[in-house]
């Protein structure tokens, strides 16, 4: 198995205000698939690790008694609360990592794990939750891409330039080189090898806007690693954007994906 990226607590600290408005969201009709798929009543609990700003847990928060959303980003953490107060009473938010995970945080019917895998001791990270998912229980690795033969005519050119600029980061280097083990064979090799995928596959309006910050919710090219060279990237996606804008409004397919594992 590869070696995992080194742990950087603070990797998303200039990233996280960007995040919401920048990522393209998880799909509600995915959510409740996978409530359906793990016969959530609202009687269970939850674990949303890694949780960003908090969209995975609220999302799940009508299906569940109670959980907790765990975070080692300060800045993430705090925006998830805001996010949560008032809407998911039943979700309690935590400074922590999957390093921290012990039995002290009792047992959980469903993980959640949104783009926040690869960041994490995978290995590691699935001994820790075999001691805290109850039997029966699952753990659910969630995504958002852009499907293959995506025919938006901008977005090539988008993600070109994206690449182009991440290039210099170490852990993307890392997860992109050959001899990284995808998600789904690091399952295998696990007490969680039980797979099922749910994907949906939808046409949004994005606007020009979001796409300006969808880069800076990206670690890799968040301020913090492209420092001047952020606002270059920027000043080479805007007329890339605004050729193909109508009233400041693109089109793009968006497929959200969550990866089920089951002992």
């Amino acid at each position: 198995m590869s070696d995992p990226i080194p742990f950087e607590p603070e990797r998303f600290r200039h990233a996280a205000a960007h995040y919401l408005a920048g990522r393209a969201a998880y799909s509600p009709r995915l959510v409740r698939r996978v409530a359906q798929a793990c016969n959530l009543d609202g009687s269970q609990r939850l674990l949303d690790l890694g949780c960003g700003p908090g969209q995975l847990s609220l999302a799940f928060a009508p299906w569940f008694a109670d959980g907790l959303a765990l975070d080692p980003e300060p800045e993430m953490l705090r925006i998830a609360a805001e996010l949560g107060a008032g809407i998911a009473p039943n979700i309690a938010y935590r400074a922590g990592s999957s390093y921290d995970l012990s039995p002290e945080f009792g047992a959980f019917d469903l993980v959640v794990i949104g783009r926040a895998f690869h960041w994490m001791d995978r290995a590691d990270t699935l001994q820790r939750l075999d001691q805290l998912i109850v039997p029966g229980g699952a753990l659910a690795l969630f995504a958002t891409s852009q499907p293959d033969g995506d025919g938006t005519p901008w977005m090539a050119a988008y993600k070109s330039l994206l690449d182009e600029y991440s290039q210099a980061d170490p852990a993307r280097a890392r997860r992109k080189a050959d001899d990284w083990v995808g998600h789904q064979a690091v399952l295998r090799q696990s007490p969680f090898a039980a797979l099922e995928r749910i994907s949906t596959i939808e046409r949004r309006r994005v606007s020009v806007a979001a796409l300006m910050l969808r880069p800076q919710s990206m670690s890799s090219l968040s301020r913090s690693h492209l420092g001047e060279r952020l606002d270059e990237l920027l000043g080479r996606l805007k007329p890339l954007l605004d050729a193909h804008a109508r009233d400041g409004w693109l089109e793009e397919w968006v497929e959200s994906t969550a990866l089920i594992a089951r002992r």
